[in-house]
């Protein structure tokens, strides 16, 4: 922000986190100083936080990988259960977890390094769409990175019939491939607190606060057979595309 202090700069939806209260009056301070920040959360915590605390006009509105919309899952081998979790300081206990409900585990974030690396089709690319600008270059690459890790993600989730996870972005690729899955985070986590405000209506989710909530959870999720899902023996209608709320003007705190 002090680098463009003229610009108007726009965050796309994302919770907030401060790990100390110095760091959130640095946030406060940087914001109130810009006048010119337009911020956008993606669940009610960071809302009210946001709200509360910061200078400049607030919204809240979907995360924007669900502008990705319906993804096809890729040819793979079937697996039971999945478990896609990070590693984190306050997460449940991931070995006790898969003691009780069994299953391989993997970390999708960072993937192996060749989907970053810079291709020649993007050169190409690049050259035919704005000619030979350096920027036109990184922006065309940024472009087919992200569409790397997203193939990369969904491959990894397509085998699963049931998918453990402790990350935001595994329970969004689950809606979009319509798998069903289990949300494992403690209680007041970022992650139940983003289902609450924007995808709790979604029968393909529960939530999971510890390892022994994780069978009894996996009990309550839907399951496809023929073609036609189903829900404690009785079938339901699955829309294979995931509504998220619009865009919802909140009260600017300026």
């Amino acid at each position: 922000m002090w680098k463009y202090p003229d610009r108007t700069i726009i965050q796309m939806p994302q919770s907030i986190h401060f790990a100390n209260e110095a760091l959130k009056e640095y946030a406060k301070r940087s914001i109130g100083r810009h006048r010119n920040f337009f911020l956008m959360t993606r669940d009610d915590q960071s809302f009210e936080l946001a709200r509360a605390n910061f200078d400049c006009e607030v919204e809240s509105g979907p995360d924007t990988a669900f502008g990705i919309e319906t993804l096809k899952p890729f040819e793979a081998d079937p697996l039971r259960v999945l478990y896609v979790m990070q590693p984190l300081e306050d997460d449940v206990d991931i070995a006790g977890a898969r003691a009780i409900v069994d299953g391989p585990l993997t970390n999708w974030i960072n993937g192996p390094g060749r989907l970053s690396r810079m291709r020649t089709s993007s050169v190409v690319s690049s050259a035919l769409r704005y000619g030979f600008s350096r920027s036109a270059m990184m922006v065309q690459h940024r472009e087919e990175v992200a569409a790397r890790y997203v193939d990369y993600g969904v491959r990894i989730l397509s085998g699963a019939q049931r998918i453990i996870t402790n990350h935001l972005h595994g329970h969004i690729l689950c809606l979009l491939l319509n798998k069903p899955h289990i949300a494992v985070a403690r209680d007041g986590s970022r992650l139940h607190a983003f289902i609450s405000s924007q995808t709790g209506d979604s029968p393909l989710v529960e939530k999971a606060t510890n390892a022994s909530e994780i069978f009894a959870a996996m009990s309550r999720l839907p399951y496809e057979i023929g073609g036609t899902w189903y829900k404690s023996s009785r079938p339901m209608n699955l829309s294979p595309s995931i509504p998220t709320p619009d865009l919802v003007p909140q009260p600017s705190t300026v």
